[in-house]
């Protein structure tokens, strides 16, 4: 019986958790729309960096692997949703929001990956140093994109003060993401992966 009554409370945290995730995501999307419409820095770094935090938060607390994987997709997709309702009122809003094709496929990939890889951090292993690492070397990304002139995500004024605000949040995951003297390891994978997108846009 005792079982049973543990069975079913997990169930509905599970079942809470979902929820949150899809309608958190929806709110920071609509949240988003409005943003879109206002200063090109402030909007460069609440996307998709608001979101980014939802899924690590998400991702981490889930209950298993499977359920890091649904949780961060529909963290992901909730701010999608939220964006799409706005075309009733403007038809190319949701474009204008995620940049539409491929650079949102892309961001949702990557929403996806971070949370994922938030969940396995939890390992007490060298496999955990390396997901936190990865989880804060592709938050690095979308910054880097933005900071590159010329680039196709490039936003002017996002270097230095976008590029710090980014570089502290990637500091913030490694500290709450990582385990102790097991950091610099994750630090290290992290600046590999940032680095390694740098030269791969810059082509050198």
């Amino acid at each position: 019986m005792l079982d049973f009554v543990a069975g079913d409370r997990r169930d509905r945290a599970i079942l809470r958790h979902m929820v949150l995730s899809l309608f958190v995501g929806m709110l920071l999307g609509g949240v988003g729309a409005l943003l879109a419409y206002g200063p090109d820095l402030l909007y460069a770094l609440y996307n998709p960096y608001a979101y980014l935090l939802l899924v690590v938060v998400m991702g981490r607390t889930a209950a298993g692997f499977g359920w890091a994987v649904l949780s961060s997709v529909l963290a992901a997709f909730g701010p999608i949703l939220s964006l799409l309702v706005a075309t009733i009122f403007e038809s190319n809003a949701w474009l204008v929001s995620l940049g539409g094709g491929a650079s949102m496929n892309l961001m949702i990939a990557n929403l996806v990956a971070i949370g994922v890889l938030s969940y396995l951090a939890k390992r007490y292993d060298r496999w955990g140093d390396v997901a936190a690492g990865g989880a804060a070397g592709l938050a690095l990304f979308d910054g880097i994109d933005k900071a590159m002139p010329g680039g196709p995500e490039h936003v002017s004024g996002f270097w230095p003060w976008g590029v710090t605000v980014v570089a502290a949040i990637a500091l913030g995951m490694l500290v709450s993401l990582g385990r102790g003297c097991d950091r610099v390891c994750s630090a290290l994978i992290a600046l590999v992966l940032g680095a390694s997108y740098f030269v791969f846009l810059t082509g050198l």
